[in-house]
């Protein structure tokens, strides 16, 4: 089964976009019975369809205002459902993601299906299938790591992938802006509850914190800031990433998701890429950890990467937490949903990162430890998988086993990497206070350049 034909096995029942979006006004009944704001909702179905009916009469800052209206309100009916919509409430769902489309102005399409894909386990059956077999300890490791590296030679390799003993290897630094956070996730060190030492720099001083890793070599930066709205806002970010690009540095972000005209902003200023991680892929878990903050929200995070991809970012970053849920089950899952952004976003590039909990704050026990051996697998499944995706593997990790992984299937590593605001500048040798997680990997990016260079990598800054 090709991608075409895993994408057709999906949307085949949903209905194709017509010009205009099926009329809100014909929920009118079923949005009285059923929503707690009915009347505020029934007028802005008013507005949208004024507005669909007549587009050019209405300001492009208004039509994208109502977009983000719409938006968020079907964000909202989807988590009261909890995943257990109704026939009709599907309909409505869908008519009002079309609705948002048109209003921004956006090309037709079929509605958002991400779940679907995600929770069907015969899509993209022919990589799950061959992502189980890599996972399966019966089989051998040197065999499936010998497949992987010789697939990432030849996507990533010089000339035929023969000019050089391995690849390309991207280097990056993380560039922490804030740790405040609203969330409560019950495994993380921003969680809002823990009594840390919180920072949230201004663009000034995350310029200053830019110029350290830029005088370190690195131009591939990801800005990564903890959910709190009232300062991590999208013009925020949006400045950072115009600063960083005005200084010659490429960057992507690591942020709470944004609604696609925020996302917009962010493409607009200069972000190459996208690093969302969905946590784990199974609902039931992902509330229990999630318990309070916009995190909370499944359906809002799981559809992130699709808001960016049609706001024209042109790199998506999926992850899930390894340490969570059952790593085989979060790891298929995955390779579902980037399958379903494949097949609805042929021209982006995708990328995958493991990140592993190591430490987790008092209280907090990792219900599902992942070992090396089955870590080691994991990448090698997205490997097979997906021939040209960017793996990528943070500073979370020891050396010892980054130095392993890196000659069989990743092409993009940290280094040096501190995990809390304004570290850079601060640090002289320890952990400083505020960080999201510990770091295992301590070599110095010179250390880790020089370490790939002997091996016979090309590092790349850029």
């Amino acid at each position: 089964m090709g991608l075409r034909t895993g994408w057709e096995s999906v949307c085949a029942t949903l209905p194709m976009a017509a010009k205009s979006p099926c009329s809100l006004s014909a929920f009118a009944d079923w949005i009285r019975a059923t929503d707690d704001h009915a009347e505020e909702m029934l007028r802005l179905v008013e507005q949208v369809e004024s507005a669909l009916a007549a587009p050019a009469s209405v300001a492009v800052s208004d039509r994208t205002r109502l977009a983000d209206r719409v938006e968020r309100w079907r964000y909202r009916r989807l988590a009261q459902a909890a995943g257990n919509l109704a026939p009709r409430d599907q309909l409505l769902i869908d008519a009002l993601d079309l609705a948002a489309n048109a209003l921004a102005g956006r090309p037709d399409r079929r509605p958002r299906a991400a779940q679907k894909a995600i929770a069907d386990p015969s899509f993209f059956s022919h990589l799950t299938s061959e992502a189980a077999a890599c996972l399966d300890p019966r089989n051998d490791l040197a065999a499936i790591a010998e497949r992987a590296a010789a697939l990432t030679r030849e996507r990533f390799g010089g000339a035929n992938g023969t000019a050089c003993p391995w690849w390309r290897m991207l280097l990056y630094a993380p560039l922490y802006v804030s740790n405040y956070c609203i969330n409560h996730c019950l495994y993380c060190g921003f969680r809002h509850p823990n009594p840390i030492p919180r920072k949230h720099l201004t663009v000034a001083q995350a310029m200053r914190e830019a110029e350290v890793l830029l005088d370190r070599g690195f131009r591939h930066i990801l800005v990564v800031a903890g959910d709190f709205p009232r300062w991590t806002t999208p013009e925020y970010l949006a400045e950072i990433v115009r600063e960083l690009r005005a200084r010659g540095a490429t960057p992507s972000i690591e942020v709470a998701p944004q609604s696609t005209s925020a996302y917009a902003v962010l493409v607009e200023a200069g972000a190459c890429g996208l690093t969302l991680y969905q946590e784990t892929y199974d609902p039931g878990l992902y509330a229990r950890y999630h318990p309070r903050g916009s995190k909370a929200s499944f359906d809002w995070r799981v559809e992130g990467p699709e808001r960016a991809a049609e706001a024209g970012m042109p790199r998506l970053g999926l992850g899930i937490l390894l340490g969570l849920a059952d790593p085989r089950e979060d790891l298929l899952a995955m390779i579902r949903h980037a399958g379903y952004l494949r097949s609805r976003f042929p021209d982006r590039t995708l990328a995958f990162s493991l990140p592993r909990i190591h430490d987790a704050p008092p209280g907090f026990s990792v219900p599902f430890p992942v070992d090396d051996e089955t870590f080691m697998r994991m990448y090698c499944a997205l490997r097979i998988a997906f021939p040209d995706a960017h793996l990528v593997l943070s500073t979370r990790e020891p050396a010892a086993l980054r130095n392993r992984l890196a000659k069989i299937c990743i092409t993009q590593m940290s280094a040096g990497s501190c995990t809390a605001p304004g570290g850079y500048e601060s640090s002289a040798g320890e952990d400083p206070a505020g960080e999201q997680f510990p770091v295992c990997d301590h070599r110095s990016p010179a250390e880790v350049a020089s370490w790939l260079a002997a091996a016979g990598f090309v590092p790349v800054w850029q």
